[in-house]
């Protein structure tokens, strides 16, 4: 219901009724050259097909989801293109797997309009189906120069980490690395308020060990010592909120008050009054972190790490950090 609803908040699963079923909208998923816009109904809005789209012609034309199709939606996940985890694969340039012509549901299967996901989702549609680099990919994935050598990182190294080097490296789609919403700013083409952000391309991973449980808010769990888990790459965001200035606590803010007034107080007061939220009435700023994974823009073989990017003094991976003891870090950062 998510994926291609006109706007209506659905009913739980198994609880779902006519009104969900009819704000149902196929086409986003299934017709080419379709769009979407919002428009005004009664006191509130909704999606409805985009000025000049024929909606007869694009349902004749319906097939299953392209990536153009998943991407329409999950392009601007975090508020703009890019901007969350900052891999999404948009290009041939920037994914060798868009380059082979591989489409979105070619990784994420489906199952009676079912979604697989992966990585650190918290929300699967299809918590039994694994989306992963082994689904097509064997254990010793290396096959020429090297290949025992590299093949013996598999076991504690996810695929990811030495074939994503980069984040954002599509410069025409930078990521953010930060979000101040304390310091709200204008967009003058659309004469609304937004937060201010920064950011960034070619962004180095932040490297974690990961059993493939998170924390809240988003930090990986893992270790050296787990041996379910493996070295990942890491997306780092910062956040700076709108906090209760009593307590330190986050507080729901507006996000229609603060986009059309751009004042953080009034937003934190009309959003902490809808959810009952308990709030002073004065706030103050809260910096918060979150760790996206990274997933996508897989690069080309000659650009992936190589031994040398790790395995030296100045590495990209920071052994003490990883839990590595004094002599395994001198041993694991000699040049190779």
């Amino acid at each position: 219901m998510c994926h291609a609803g006109l706007g209506q908040k659905p009913m739980p699963v198994g609880k779902l009724t006519d009104a969900d079923y009819n704000s149902i909208d196929c086409l986003l998923c299934h017709a080419p050259d379709y769009r979407r816009t919002v428009v005004k109904e009664g006191e509130g809005f909704k999606f409805a097909p985009a000025p000049g789209v024929d909606v007869l012609k694009a349902a004749q034309q319906v097939q299953k989801p392209t990536s153009e199709m998943c991407l329409r939606c999950h392009l601007a996940v975090g508020g703009g293109p890019n901007h969350k985890h900052g891999v999404t694969p948009t290009s041939k340039e920037s994914d060798v797997h868009v380059a082979k012509g591989m489409q979105c549901v070619t990784c994420h299967t489906t199952k009676q309009h079912k979604v697989a996901g992966g990585s650190d989702l918290k929300a699967h549609e299809l918590i039994n189906v694994k989306v992963d680099c082994s689904n097509c990919h064997t254990d010793k994935p290396h096959k020429e120069t090297q290949a025992n050598y590299l093949n013996t990182h598999v076991n504690r190294i996810t695929c990811q980490t030495c074939h994503i080097p980069a984040i954002a490296r599509d410069p025409k789609f930078p990521t953010i690395t930060a979000r101040d919403w304390t310091k709200p700013l204008l967009n003058e083409q659309t004469g609304l308020y937004g937060p201010t952000n920064t950011f960034i391309s070619n962004m180095k991973p932040e490297y974690r060990w990961w059993n493939r449980i998170m924390e809240v808010p988003p930090e990986p769990v893992g270790s050296l010592d787990d041996p379910k888990s493996k070295i990942t790459p890491w997306k780092r965001t910062k956040y700076t909120v709108i906090a209760d200035k009593a307590t330190g606590q986050a507080v729901y803010i507006k996000a229609g008050t603060y986009a059309v007034t751009g004042n953080p107080g009034a937003a934190a007061k009309k959003g902490a009054e809808d959810a009952k939220q308990p709030y002073s009435g004065e706030w103050r700023p809260e910096t918060e972190s979150a760790a996206f994974s990274v997933n996508h823009q897989v690069a080309p073989k000659a650009g992936a790490l190589k031994c040398n990017d790790c395995h030296n003094p100045h590495g990209v991976l920071d052994f003490k950090a990883l839990g590595y003891n004094a002599d395994r870090v001198e041993q694991l950062t000699k040049a190779r």
